[in-house]
């Protein structure tokens, strides 16, 4: 179901993430709405209800003799202003451009940091090539987030949303064995590691039968962190003061989920009575390890993805593997260390 579901979606989409990457010169509308800098605002107007507008006015460009941009005019002031002004007098002459060489995915965040309906787009001699508008910037976020939210749907369970049109068995099975290999290698560390901790599981059978809620926990947030840092892998460059700012914060979220996490069940075991000791290894174990899991699910991916890996693909089982073994780690040493 899911198969047939994700292939009938694609077939819906544009290609967002290829057109994206093309020049923002392959997507200017051009524009009508052109002004002289040294005509009277009055020859101007005259000019402009002979010439055929048959797109939405948002702003108009004023050019040189040479045809460079050197202002924009907002349609208010132009309509208030006194016919015998020039339009020079009536423009900003700090006008935001476009370079025609940027990406469009470069270009649409001009919409973002500015607030503004419209840009003009100018070559390397600033000289007027047409818009870009927000209708563009509308049709292109929503284009992405739709193809961005399928992606991120097959990052949980280690395959590509290319790959999820395949059909034939031993595609899939290529496609998505590898991946699987990190889950098997967690659970072998993770037994060796148990292994390796015989007699700590032995003496002490109530730290054996936690481990599958706390390996739980730290899956969960670490799932739930790698989710938020699905902002970050949808941009060729990553923003690293960003990357660190979120992860600080998620540390934090994650420090005050783990301290009530592992006051809740830390007082069950007391509860149950499995002895303060116990309950109280399982409770700090739950804090670290929800810890190192949540940092490892906003950090792997990242670091996938800035070494130009496929972090589409690898980050669900990997971010499991960590969160698996460190975990493990941190709960069998520390009970080992306090009860043993």
């Amino acid at each position: 179901m899911i198969m047939w579901l994700s292939s009938a979606i694609l077939c819906r989409m544009s290609p967002t993430r290829t057109v994206l990457s093309e020049p923002v010169s392959r997507h200017v509308t051009p524009t009508k709405t052109i002004l002289r800098a040294d005509v009277p605002v009055g020859e101007a107007m005259a000019s402009l209800r002979k010439r055929d507008l048959d797109q939405p006015i948002v702003y108009f460009y004023v050019l040189d003799e040479d045809e460079k941009l050197v202002g924009v005019v907002s349609t208010r002031n132009l309509l208030l202003a006194n016919p015998k002004a020039k339009v020079s007098d009536l423009m900003d002459g700090s006008v935001i451009s476009i370079p025609d060489t940027m990406t469009l995915e470069d270009a649409l965040e001009f919409f973002a940091m500015y607030r503004l309906l419209a840009f003009p787009v100018v070559d390397k001699d600033n000289k007027l090539l047409g818009t870009i508008d927000v209708q563009r910037y509308t049709e292109e976020v929503l284009d992405m987030t739709a193809t961005d939210r399928m992606a991120d749907l097959y990052q949980y369970v280690g395959f590509s949303v290319e790959q999820a049109r395949q059909q034939t068995a031993f595609t899939g099975y290529k496609s998505r064995m590898p991946w699987l290999f990190c889950n098997m290698g967690a659970g072998v560390a993770c037994a060796i590691i148990a292994a390796f901790f015989e007699r700590t599981l032995a003496e002490v059978v109530v730290i054996a039968m936690f481990i599958p809620l706390v390996l739980t926990l730290s899956e969960s947030i670490s799932i739930q962190s790698m989710t938020l840092s699905f902002q970050f892998l949808h941009r060729v460059q990553i923003a690293w003061d960003a990357v660190w700012k979120r992860v600080r914060m998620e540390a934090m979220t994650a420090l005050m989920i783990g301290v009530t996490s592992g006051v809740v069940v830390g007082l069950t075991a007391i509860l149950w009575g499995k002895g303060s000791a116990p309950a109280a290894v399982i409770g700090i174990s739950i804090i670290a390890g929800m810890f190192v899991s949540a940092i490892a699910g906003m950090g792997v991916p990242v670091l996938l993805h800035a070494f130009r890996l496929d972090a589409k693909v690898a980050s669900g089982p990997v971010v499991l593997m960590c969160a698996d073994v460190l975990t493990t780690t941190v709960y069998l040493g520390l009970a080992t260390w306090m009860l043993v």
